[in-house]
């Protein structure tokens, strides 16, 4: 069987390693906990290499270092998770962990094995904690990384519970030089446990910086809406969807209204918050089904699914409606009324209509509700045959 000392000293290696490649790799996440972790990885390195000297002199003094460096590393493990989180970590709980450790396998007033249940105990209500910290995500989907941290923060846990169940896997109850097989599983969980954790934590922020990339590519800063890109990756989508359902797919071309005026009169600053609270007013009366997306400009689009003209032009002149009550820019002490045209083009399956047709209709739909006035809808009608973009 292989010496225990031994193995110790090759995990204390490869934890030190680890932390390197973490320091290294997540030097760009230093914000959203990499430093924290890394210097788990370092404690836990610590911890193997303090037991791989306890067969030297000073058996005790190694002992203590050991638990000290452990119970440090699962402090360091708490905080990076609530950096990555951004919540603000409780340091005065992360710093008596490591004391009470330490003081805890201290006392001879009660029995080794009850030490060992307490210290065991006290390390798997922290598992507990990391457990919860991963699965609040608030508006983060689920993803790969976070999956792989649960699985490494289940088997810590694991090992702990071997220990906290059959306290004579533990080292405080054994020779330090024995190797048995309970003991040695419970290093080589901790051990394969620990990478889980490192890898698993770079996973995660690589998918959220992924996911912060996507948005910057995908949604107008501004309004929080699809930009032009994602709208048109959007509005083809549901286009071959209508048509393979054979239903009509109701396009709205929206613009604001004398919008140049209103940022000259009110300044940049107040048109912008115009078009933000008119993409709120868009978005809060369309259905879950339906995609709104910033056009460019003041200009928005609003693509209904399976939506017929009536029900479309419904919706358009409720959005005119609501817009004319609810939303002005400021100037001053006086207030400049907001309105929008809308143009609503009808697509019909079969009428061999391409998703630039489909844009051009509703645009000159918008061109001619503008000139019949502004602050109206105008619903375009093509001919039948028409083919359109020619």
């Amino acid at each position: 069987m292989p010496d225990l000392m031994t193995i110790a000293f090759m995990i204390a290696l490869s934890s030190v390693t680890a932390a390197g490649m973490v320091a290294f790799v997540g030097r760009t996440h230093r914000h959203e906990g990499a430093p924290q972790t890394a210097a788990t990885l370092v404690c836990y390195g610590m911890t193997y290499l303090s037991i791989s000297l306890m067969a030297s002199a000073g058996h005790v003094r190694w002992f203590l270092a050991a638990y000290g460096f452990f119970a440090c590393g699962q402090s360091c493990w708490i905080w990076a998770l609530h950096r990555f989180h951004q919540l603000r970590p409780p340091y005065a709980l992360l710093v008596v962990l490591p004391i009470v450790s330490v003081l805890g396998l201290s006392l001879d007033s009660i029995s080794a094995s009850l030490r060992v249940q307490l210290i065991s105990s006290l390390f798997l209500g922290y598992e507990v904690w990391a457990l919860y910290l991963l699965t609040l995500r608030r508006a983060e989907a689920m993803n790969r990384g976070t999956m792989v941290l649960i699985v490494g923060t289940l088997m810590f846990a694991a090992a702990l519970l071997l220990r906290l169940h059959t306290p004579v896997v533990s080292l405080t109850l054994r020779d330090t030089a024995a190797s048995t097989p309970p003991l040695l599983l419970s290093f080589v969980i901790l051990s394969i446990a620990m990478h889980f954790k490192s890898t698993g934590f770079l996973m995660m922020c690589h998918e959220r910086k992924q996911v912060l990339l996507d948005r910057m590519a995908n949604v107008d800063v501004l309004t929080e809406l699809p930009n032009r890109r994602a709208l048109m990756h959007s509005l083809e989508h549901v286009w071959q969807q209508c048509q393979r359902c054979h239903t009509p797919l109701s396009v709205l071309m929206v613009d604001v209204d004398h919008f140049k005026r209103v940022n000259d009169a009110c300044g940049h600053p107040e048109g912008d918050k115009v078009l933000a609270q008119i993409s709120r007013v868009l978005q809060s009366h369309v259905r879950p089904s339906d995609i709104v997306g910033r056009y460019g400009g003041e200009e928005f689009v609003i693509a209904c699914p399976h939506t017929a003209s009536a029900e479309a032009q419904v919706l358009a002149e409720r959005l005119c409606a609501q817009v004319r009550s609810a939303v002005s820019a400021h100037h001053d002490t006086s207030a400049w009324p907001i309105t929008i045209s809308v143009g609503l083009h009808v697509c019909l399956p079969g009428d061999g209509q391409t998703l630039e047709d489909i844009v051009l209709q509703a645009d000159q739909a918008l061109y001619h509700a503008k000139a019949d006035g502004r602050n109206r809808v105008h619903l375009l009608t093509p001919s039948p045959g028409t083919r359109f973009g020619t």
